[in-house]
This record gives structure tokens, sequence and C-alpha cells, in this order.
């Protein structure tokens, strides 16, 4: 069964995180890198205000530091 993921806050696609397995992303310039867990279904950020947003649509998630969640990837974190 496919399952299609939409980003809740800008409304696309959400892709297949080839740096993390299970994991989704989103980086819309309108909202940053967004990380979604498809294990548990929660969704992982860096900024404060995203998440207080996600919060309101009734998204669990976790506000991380940059560095230790996304490591030395190459991701433009700005």
């Amino acid at each position: 069964m496919w399952v299609e993921f939409k980003c809740p806050l800008c409304g696309k696609d959400l892709d297949d995180d080839k740096t993390m397995a299970n994991f989704l992303v989103c980086s819309d310039a309108s909202h940053g890198l967004l990380r979604f867990f498809t294990g548990d279904g929660c969704y992982f950020t860096t900024d404060q205000k995203v998440a207080e947003d996600l919060m309101k649509r009734g998204k669990r998630v976790h506000v991380v530091d940059p560095k230790e969640f996304f490591g030395n990837q190459t991701v433009n974190l700005e």
C-alpha cells in the first residue's frame, strides 16, 4: 500500500531522506528543513516558531540542536 505524505506547513510532498533511514524531509524555504520520522509520526525542526505552528496543528514535534541531530551533513540550516 502506498501512502502519500505531505508537509503540514507548505503542502508539498515529503521526500525520502537519503541520509537517514525512516525519515522523510521537506526543505521548503518558507519553514526551513523539517524531518518526519515514519516510525512514530514525529516531526523534527530546529526552529521554535515552526515547532509551535506544528503543535497548533496537532502534530507531535521535537525542537533539536542542528549540530546534534543533523551532524556533519552538508545541509544549509539558515
